[in-house]
C-alpha cells in the first residue's frame, strides 16, 4: 500500500486519530517538552498548530519534565561520526536497532562499520522514535575583535584561543 502522498498525510493522519479518540471522545494528548525561551516557543508554535490540525491535544511541558511523550534533543556533535546521532536518537529504540549500533561499534572494518550504522539508521526509522526537525547545520556569531577565531566542522571553540596574546 505504501505511504499516502504528501498532501494527502494530513487526511490520513486525522483518519488515523480520530480511531486513537478516549472512550468519551477526547483527543489523545501529547505532552512535548521543550526549552523555555523564543526558540522553544517558535518550535511549539508550529508543532501545537500541526497537531491540533489533526485532533491531537498537545501540551507543552518542561524540557526536563519525566513525564513528556516527546523531547526536544538539541546538542552539538562533539565528533563527526554517525555513531554518536544513532546512540543519541536510540534512547528509546528496539533491540534490534541498539545491536545494529553496537554492531558499527565494534566493527572491524570501515565497510563493516558503514552497513552496520546503515542498518542502524534504518532500523530508526522505522522505530519512529527519533524524529529529526531539520537538517543538523552549525552556525558561529564571532565579534570582530576577535582575530584569532577559525571555523571547525565540530563548532566547538574554547574560549582560550579566540584572543591573541597580548604580550
Amino acid at each position: 500500500m505504501g505511504d499516502p502522498a504528501p498532501e494527502q498525510r494530513p487526511a490520513a493522519a486525522r483518519t488515523r486519530v480520530a480511531a486513537w479518540r478516549t472512550a468519551n471522545g477526547d483527543a489523545p494528548v501529547v505532552r512535548i517538552a521543550l526549552p523555555a525561551g523564543p526558540g522553544g516557543t517558535i518550535l511549539w508554535a508550529h508543532v501545537a498548530r500541526d497537531l491540533y490540525a489533526i485532533g491531537i491535544k498537545p501540551v507543552r511541558v518542561a524540557r526536563d519534565d519525566p513525564a513528556a511523550d516527546l523531547r526536544l534533543v538539541d546538542r552539538v556533535a562533539p565528533y563527526d561520526n554517525a555513531r554518536w546521532y544513532l546512540a543519541e536518537a536510540c534512547v528509546a529504540c528496539s533491540p534490534e536497532a541498539r545491536d545494529a549500533i553496537d554492531a558499527a561499534r565494534l566493527a572491524d572494518t570501515l565497510p563493516q562499520r558503514a552497513e552496520a550504522a546503515a542498518l542502524a539508521d534504518r532500523l530508526l526509522t522505522q522505530d519512529v522514535a527519533f524524529v529529526p526537525l531539520a537538517r543538523p547545520f552549525r552556525w558561529s556569531l564571532v565579534a570582530l575583535r576577535l582575530r584569532q577565531w577559525q571555523p571547525n566542522p565540530r563548532a566547538w571553540h574554547p574560549l582560550n584561543r579566540l584572543r591573541a596574546d597580548p604580550n
